[in-house]
């Protein structure tokens, strides 16, 4: 062996390096895919870009104002490709539907609404098909500082609008949500220009062919996005960083079978670089044996865990190795928000390896979720790197791979679930 050694402090400094904000689309997403290939070709292995479209928007103007029984300006960001308001704007009764139970969705027809929480899909069906006049949600907590953070961009994707149509959509902080429901407000003018466009992301991608079972496919994912005020190092450059320490072992040792490293765009718009590589890559997902996927790590006070989309057996094989290496990892059959859904929805066995920053001392998709925050360090990223190396050289490795290409029928269920796929709709064609 050339190399048998992986490092933390250089994938640390890797990830200090690209320590900015790179939400999807933006020249800080392309610069840090170029960056990213450039690192893994310096390796030795082969590494490009792909490209993919997404559908983005941009909003010039959003404006929400109380109209009565006060007057008040409230600070808003209006949602990408959202429904723009007529020109001069619309004026409404404000209503505060809470949890859209029943009695709500009766008196939401025309209105401004706020809800408690994110616009899940559940609720924004309920609230189109109540005839809503415009939605309206909150982030942070209410004793937020405005001067501390910021009022999230947010977006109507396509699981939404395709289905239901655009709205009328802004957000607020939770402090400014509460002060209208206590003063009672009742009338609201609201002003939202937003428009719709085809923008491209991309992809980073890698391979290192096998030495004696090159049919037989490993794939390692990451995504590299991050979402709007967050250098994302969290969420997750740490993930990244990691996978592109696997590729510079195995480019040094090279592995049995064939090993593809794969960074993904746009994830944090609903897995969208994940999705667009799977979908390009439909020809060989039948050689896919596993793919690990890490996405959050180098939490100092945390706990690891292994979400894995398989099968029982599964969990029991990596349980067993978590704990022969004795590290502590809760391994348990479950789904996870990441860019291993497209692949078990493929039929491709999907391991996470996540460190989740405890309360406290784990910040997501927010400006504290920086360097700065003092929340990571390279040691901690070395716990994940090293479970991460050892399941890769211990898969590699087998004889004959250690666990069939099976995914259980819970985990295929909440897979649907997860994207909305009507399972009746999906028999008949």
């Amino acid at each position: 062996m050339k190399n048998t050694k992986v490092s933390a402090h250089r994938a640390f400094a890797l990830l200090k390096e690209l320590a900015y904000e790179r939400v999807s689309c933006s020249a800080a997403e392309r610069q840090a895919a170029q960056r990213l290939m450039e690192e893994a070709q310096s390796a030795g292995v082969e590494a490009w870009i792909e490209d993919f479209p997404v559908q983005c928007g941009e909003v010039s103007k959003a404006v929400l104002k109380v109209t009565s029984p006060y007057v008040k300006e409230i600070e808003v960001t209006g949602y990408e490709c959202a429904l723009s308001t007529p020109e001069g704007g619309a004026d409404m009764e404000f209503y505060y539907a809470e949890n859209l139970t029943p009695v709500h969705l009766l008196n939401v027809k025309g209105k401004a609404v706020l809800i408690n929480g994110r616009l899940r899909r559940g609720d924004y069906e309920k609230l189109q098909k109540a005839g809503a006049g415009a939605i309206l949600t909150f982030s942070g907590s209410t004793i937020d500082r405005p001067s501390e953070t910021d009022c999230d961009i947010r977006k109507l994707r396509e699981v939404l609008v395709e289905p239901f149509g655009q709205a009328v959509a802004l957000n607020m902080r939770a402090a400014d949500a509460a002060e209208m429901v206590r003063r009672g407000a009742k009338t609201v003018h609201i002003e939202l220009e937003s428009t719709c466009m085809e923008k491209t992301s991309c992809n980073v991608c890698a391979v290192i062919p096998g030495t004696k079972v090159p049919d037989e496919i490993i794939s390692f994912g990451a995504h590299f996005d991050s979402v709007y005020f967050s250098t994302g190092v969290y969420d997750n450059m740490s993930g990244s960083v990691i996978i592109m320490e696997l590729l510079r072992y195995f480019a040094a040792n090279p592995p049995a079978r064939t090993m593809k490293f794969n960074w993904y765009g746009s994830e944090e718009q609903g897995l969208l670089g994940s999705k667009a590589w799977v979908k390009a890559h439909q020809d060989e997902l039948d050689k896919h044996v596993m793919m690990l996927n890490i996405d959050v790590a180098a939490a100092t006070l945390g706990q690891n865990a292994a979400p894995i989309l398989a099968t029982d057996k599964v969990v029991g094989y990596v349980d067993a190795l978590m704990r022969e290496a004795g590290v502590a990892c809760e391994c348990k059959l479950d789904i996870y928000s990441s860019d291993c859904i497209p692949f078990a929805d493929n039929g491709v066995p999907a391991i996470n390896l996540c460190r989740f920053g405890t309360q406290g001392a784990g910040f997501i998709h927010d400006r504290r979720d920086n360097l700065r925050s003092g929340y990571l360090d390279e040691k901690a990223l070395d716990i994940t790197l090293q479970q991460a190396l050892m399941l890769a050289r211990r898969v590699d490795d087998s004889v004959v791979f250690p666990f069939d290409k099976t995914i259980s029928d819970d985990i295929r269920k909440k897979v649907d679930e997860y994207l909305f796929k009507d399972p009746k709709k999906d028999a008949k064609q």
